[in-house]
């Protein structure tokens, strides 16, 4: 690692990030001098406490590119030699299909903190498996939820601890790209607002349109979630009714409306939905939040112990909710 002073502390002070990976996510989907921060490399040489060391990539000569486009020393092309560079952190941007042998190699080291992208893995069961076993290791690891950084996120969050939205009732999630690439983004931001605890039975499908119930306790929410082909165009909107109000998460760029009730303004006796807040959802710093909580729970073991039980919670939401989308059979109702 360079030592020296770049005016935001020393560098030998910070943590050493490899990027496994080479895509857009990783570093493809903006520049080092964009205005905004778009992918985990940019958010690393953003971010305070991080200093980017290095990519690997099955195409070599990509790796090569990136580490050049981000100014960070050349690392091995053999992915063994790779994995066994002292890195610090690593993060984890290859193709789903290979995101659970990735996190159980990279878990094999035991950096100081790992990020992958979700899914976990194309398999809920194993990610669950490879999630525990980081807990048992006390290797914090983040789940590449981004929204969940969002002030508008946050700004729900204390809207449903205060009681003003009351409980949610149903929902309908429209998305492109299938459950386990998009659709478990939602469903991080269910568990992020209500928490754990739901039970996801199918009730019916027809083609590509699933109808779910998710119950807990006396609660229960009516999805609708709606598989739309990647191939056709981008989508991607949560719509969520509650007691008192609702969600909607929509439009491109993406915008967060938060919905009240009120009068309505010709027929008094009618309460209808009115917009209270909007926020839009692509102009705030998410990922280097994201890496700032990994930091704070690289200090702190209890914050990593939060942090990973967290992340199991949510992940098996989603594994039980995906296994429901998966189910290709139409369930008969009772008469």
């Amino acid at each position: 690692m360079p030592g020296g002073e770049d005016g935001m502390g020393a560098l030998s002070d910070r943590l050493v990030v490899g990027i496994l990976g080479a895509g857009r996510m990783a570093q493809g989907f903006d520049d080092p001098g964009s205005p905004h921060v778009l992918s985990l490399a940019h958010a690393v040489q953003a971010s305070r406490g991080f200093s980017l060391g290095g990519f690997f990539d099955q195409r070599p000569e990509r790796a090569e590119a990136a580490e050049r486009r981000w100014s960070c020393p050349p690392s091995p092309r053999a992915r063994a030699a790779w994995l066994s560079q002292p890195w610090d952190v690593v993060l984890i941007a290859t193709p789903d299909t290979e995101h659970g042998a990735d996190l159980r190699d990279v878990l094999a080291r035991k950096p100081k903190g790992i990020v992958v992208e979700k899914p976990v893995a194309t398999d809920g069961a194993e990610g669950l498996r490879l999630l525990e076993e980081a807990e048992r290791l006390g290797v914090p690891v983040l789940v590449d939820f981004p929204r969940r950084w969002h002030s508008g996120v946050a700004a729900v969050t204390r809207h449903i601890a205060a009681g003003r939205l009351g409980e949610p009732v149903a929902a309908t999630l429209t998305y492109s790209g299938g459950g386990a690439h998009s659709a478990i983004h939602m469903l991080d931001l269910f568990h992020t607002w209500w928490g754990p605890g739901w039970t996801p039975t199918l009730v019916s499908r027809t083609g590509d349109v699933a109808l779910v119930t998710l119950g807990r306790g006396r609660d229960a929410v009516t999805a609708s979630f709606v598989n739309l082909a990647a191939d056709r165009y981008y989508v991607w909107e949560m719509h969520v009714w509650c007691e008192r109000g609702k969600i909607e998460l929509s439009r491109s760029p993406e915008v967060l409306e938060l919905s009240g009730l009120d009068g309505h303004p010709l027929y008094s006796s009618f309460q209808v939905l009115t917009p209270r807040q909007r926020f839009q959802m692509e102009r705030e710093p998410v990922l280097v939040r994201l890496l700032e909580t990994l930091a704070d729970a690289i200090a702190d073991p209890d914050a990593a112990r939060t942090l990973l039980r967290r992340e199991i919670d949510s992940q098996a939401f989603s594994a039980a909710v995906l296994r429901c989308l998966e189910t290709r059979q139409t369930i008969a109702r009772s008469a």
